[in-house]
């Protein structure tokens, strides 16, 4: 790839070589101007000549009316004419006065042999080829009432006020279709262009498009008639300064022309319309054919992504990168045609999603119907683009960017939940997900933790085990037989009463709990370890075994009378009937099983009465 310093210390060498050649003056004063190729004329010059005395020999020429000037070349100049024998009107292209010679003759007549062969609505008809006075080559075509593209492709108003067209772009995107519709036709038919441009387009009164000036098109086969100028009679610098490819420059180490050179004029075309100007310009010819061979002009910032790929792709320095056919080309630009009214929402999207950025981060939580509002909007607009096109990558990135926007607000708002559930929504899950879904979860513990209601289970449980503790003690004492009655069974019930705890600990736990029911249940496995400790302690000291019950009401009210002071007012009720209990059990040691299982009813009846399955809180 040519860098600009190296492209312009190599376009000044060879552009001596072009003054040298009379083309310079082209370049340095009229860069849209067609230079007409000098190539191989001689054997082109013959052809004219045996042709136009053939013409010559064949008697009285068709009867012409010739009428005003309705159009002028660089070699030819165009007037309208009736043909008197049908009483039409036609158009009548001649040479300009003062080229008359045998080089320019050979110039129309070429163009007279391709436009004729080549007959397709977007070409201009050759109704006939004559000679006049001067035995110079007069072509009759059709005349076409209209205006040239130039004139028209940037005024709206005018384009409105003849075909009624409100967009634009879309217009010239249709006019730019039909004229690819002349191309396809003749590239199939081995020829190309090498000239195409605005100017050489032609809009008639009611639509009709016609790309005319074929007068440097080249055949890219041989042909046996001798009509069609093959591509290598044409090699030398030929087209548009403007608009031309790089190996329309004749420089000897430039790639062979193909049809894809009128894909890069075709895509030189596109450049104009959508900035307005053609795309190789500069203060100098220097700057014109450095631009040429550099082939990057630069688009506006605001030209929509696949339309400025597409332009990019057409005007690659190197043929082989760019489009393989016309056909390529078209469905390209038809499918950014399909494309558009999808990438239309996107941008009014986009509006509201500036706004929403704005309001969002402000992060006032009084604007957040204000934020859902336009949140809201910009949804609809965008999942209506993507109905359109699935694959507006615009759309889906704005989707994407509304939904960060409000979740990163909510964040900022202490709201976890809601920013997670946003992005959620998502189809590519951002890594803001992971963070909000982290602040969800720590959210959602701290409520628990906050919670003061006790869980289903754990007032199963505890419910379950206060109303055992009342009955076991009472058929204890009835039968004497089923208590205590040694050290080893009163420590084998304290194990077996701490292992019950943990088991229920594990059944309630398999729910995540609140913190009360959490310190529920390690008051239990707590109260439950001491007592094994007490079993324990006593049989070491060599006490009596009935010790161990009277303290265990000591120990049950002491572990009640924290839990009221940390956790459950309530549960002093129990606490203070635990110590009655034990007062009792001191002085009457023979009823002490009776005296228990009264101290344990105390605490069910506080527990049934204040966890009944209403899952009442717990006032702190």
């Amino acid at each position: 790839m040519a860098t600009a310093r190296t492209a312009e210390h190599d376009v000044q060498a060879w552009l001596e070589t072009v003054d040298a050649g009379g083309d310079g003056a082209t370049l340095r004063s009229a860069p849209t101007g067609t230079i007409v190729p000098a190539g191989k004329r001689d054997e082109s010059v013959r052809r004219a000549n045996e042709f136009l005395l053939a013409l010559a020999k064949r008697g009285k020429p068709i009867e012409l009316r010739t009428g005003k000037l309705i159009g002028e070349g660089g070699m030819g100049v165009v007037h309208e004419a009736e043909q008197v024998a049908l009483g039409r009107v036609v158009a009548v292209k001649t040479l300009k006065p003062g080229r008359g010679d045998q080089g320019a003759a050979s110039d129309l007549l070429r163009e007279a042999w391709v436009t004729g062969a080549l007959e397709h609505p977007n070409i201009v008809p050759v109704h006939h080829l004559e000679i006049d006075e001067q035995l110079q080559p007069l072509l009759i075509l059709k005349r076409v009432d209209g205006v040239e593209w130039s004139k028209l492709f940037n005024d709206a108003t005018e384009v409105q006020r003849r075909f009624g067209a409100t967009d634009l772009l879309a217009w010239n995107l249709g006019i730019l279709h039909q004229v690819l519709n002349a191309l396809r036709f003749a590239h199939a038919r081995g020829v190309i262009h090498r000239d195409l441009k605005p100017s050489n387009v032609m809009i008639g009164n009611f639509g009709e498009v016609y790309l005319l000036d074929w007068g440097i098109a080249a055949s890219l086969h041989e042909d046996t008639t001798g009509r069609f100028p093959h591509i290598s009679e044409s090699s030398d610098l030929a087209g548009t300064p403007s608009y031309m490819a790089p190996e329309m420059l004749g420089r000897e180490d430039a790639p062979p022309m193909s049809e894809r050179t009128d894909i890069y004029l075709a895509g030189s075309v596109l450049y104009e319309l959508i900035t307005g100007l053609p795309p190789h310009r500069g203060k100098d010819a220097l700057a014109i054919i450095t631009s040429v061979i550099l082939s990057k002009p630069a688009l506006p910032s605001d030209t929509p992504a696949e339309l400025a790929q597409i332009c990019m792709t057409a005007m690659q320095p190197d043929p082989a990168e760019r489009y393989t056919s016309v056909e390529a080309l078209q469905h390209a630009l038809q499918r950014y045609v399909e494309h558009r009214g999808s990438l239309r929402l996107a941008g009014t999207a986009a509006v509201q999603l500036a706004e929403l950025v704005e309001l969002a981060r402000a992060n006032a939580p009084a604007q957040r119907e204000e934020i859902y509002r336009r949140l809201a909007i910009c949804r609809f607009a965008f999942h209506e683009a993507l109905a359109v096109w699935r694959d507006n990558a615009e759309a889906r990135d704005g989707l994407n960017r509304a939904a960060t926007v409000v979740a990163e607000y909510e964040l900022a708002c202490g709201d976890p939940r809601a920013a997670v559930t946003l992005l959620k929504e998502l189809d590519h899950k951002p890594a803001l997900l992971a963070k909000a879904q982290a602040a969800a979860d720590a959210e959602v513990r701290r409520q628990k933790d906050a919670d003061p209601t006790v869980d289903p289970r754990t007032r199963t449980a505890v419910g379950a085990l206060t109303v055992a503790f009342v009955f076991l003690p009472l058929i204890a004492g009835i039968r004497s037989d089923m208590g205590l009655r040694t050290h080893q069974l009163a420590i084998l019930w304290a194990g077996a009463c701490l292992l019950v705890s943990m088991t229920l600990w594990l059944w309630a736990s398999r729910k995540a709990m609140t913190a009360i029911n959490r310190r529920i249940f390690d008051a239990g496995k707590m109260i439950f370890a001491a007592q094994l400790m007490l079993a324990v302690g006593v049989w070491l000291m060599g006490l009596d075994v009935g010790l161990t019950l009277t303290m265990n009401l000591f120990l049950w009210g002491s572990m009640c009378g924290m839990f009221a002071v940390n956790t459950d007012p309530w549960l002093g009720i129990s606490s203070v009937g635990y110590f009655i209990a034990f007062l009792l059990a001191t002085r009457f040691p023979d009823y002490r099983q009776f005296i228990v299982a009264g101290g344990n009813a105390c605490l069910a009846l506080t527990v049934i009465v204040r966890w009944r399955p209403t899952a009442r809180a717990i006032n702190r």
